[in-house]
């Protein structure tokens, strides 16, 4: 099920929706593969030709975390796309960041990371806290430099506290383009696919959406969350929590967010596509590592993308070790992944009631 290379989790994909009766549609992008490769963000529509709810997944918004989202899309292929209500329509987004799936990136190849850049206007909100942490969280340095990460971590956390430093760090900037969690400066290409596909007169009586994105990286190993863009005092809140377990649905609206409010996330693609839809949004989120490695993985590989690395052994470490970050190589990690996938999936008609 798992292959960490993007042709090969095409390949599969695009096979399982053909076995399956999709209808698929192909969509390259300017970015290219490691050799010159054209990449394709690929859909597979399946269901009611023109329904009135319609579930949306879709994976590799960050393309390091893409070959755990490519295995999902092929679990939901081959065990529930057969059980869908005769009345409702799925669009399955395969790799909506093909470049960094290809490159092993978490951003795309003008290092915007794409769960940031789905502002209305830009430049995007201003993040003042992340100017004062830039220096630190990505100094212009090749990561074979001896510049030390805990100092600057250490005294960021007591001079902000963790929830103020965690939101600094993660929610979207838009200064800083050699950055992580760059929002850029205007809209990105794949994004704008995203929404053409949205935008098909296939879906143009859509009442009700669930749009569920497939991530991994943020919480306890091997854990799983729902994070909504609700307040937990909401009533949507609340019929989430019970479809899906009130231990597992965590907010991260602005009022109220358990790990860190983003800025610009995909969802709002769907709901600006979909004017006249209610739209639910989503994010599966499974753990791999804990939220310290997780950003010296991240901090350690954007140096090494931006500013080289003088020892060839040492970059492939941290390119393969950046890749084991979002997806384990532990089988029993893998396993516990397509089995969290089993228990979203069987839950998601009821959230569609």
């Amino acid at each position: 099920m798992f292959t960490t290379n993007y042709f090969t989790a095409r390949a599969d994909f695009c096979a399982e929706a053909e076995r399956g009766g999709a209808r698929l549609s192909c969509h390259p992008i300017a970015g290219r593969g490691p050799n010159g490769e054209e990449l394709f963000i690929d859909s597979a529509s399946l269901g009611h030709t023109h329904p009135g709810t319609l579930l949306l997944l879709t994976t590799g918004v960050h393309g390091a975390e893409a070959p755990a989202g490519s295995a999902l899309l092929r679990l939901w292929l081959m065990e529930f796309a057969t059980r869908m209500p005769k009345d409702m329509g799925a669009l399955l987004v395969h790799a909506l960041n093909p470049w960094g799936f290809a490159h092993g990136r978490r951003t795309n190849e003008n290092n915007v990371d794409l769960n940031r850049n789905a502002v209305s206007t830009f430049p995007g909100p201003v993040n003042p806290e992340y100017a004062r942490i830039h220096r630190w969280l990505n100094p212009a340095l090749p990561p074979d430099d001896g510049e030390a990460f805990w100092p600057g971590a250490l005294w960021h956390r007591l001079r902000l506290g963790t929830t103020v430093l965690r939101q600094a760090i993660a929610a979207g900037q838009y200064e800083f383009p050699r950055g992580l969690f760059y929002g850029g400066d205007r809209q990105q290409e794949s994004l704008e696919i995203l929404k053409r596909l949205l935008n098909d007169e296939r879906f143009a009586a859509v009442e009700q959406v669930l749009h569920l994105d497939i991530h991994t990286g943020l919480g306890h190993r091997g854990e799983y969350a729902m994070l909504v863009a609700e307040p937990s005092t909401t009533s949507l809140f609340a019929r989430l929590a019970r479809c899906f377990g009130a231990a597992r649905v965590v907010s991260n609206a602005p009022s109220g967010f358990t790990h860190y409010a983003a800025r610009g996330t995909i969802a709002a693609v769907t709901a600006r596509a979909l004017p006249h839809a209610r739209v639910q949004a989503c994010t599966l989120e499974v753990g791999t590592y804990s939220a310290v490695h997780v950003l010296r993985a991240l901090r350690a590989e954007n140096r090494l993308y931006h500013y080289g690395c003088r020892d060839a052994n040492r970059a492939a470490r941290l390119r393969a070790a950046f890749g084991e970050t979002f997806c384990p190589a532990d089988p029993a990690w893998r396993k516990i992944l397509l089995e969290h996938g089993q228990t979203v999936f069987r839950q998601l008609p009821a959230a569609l009631v």
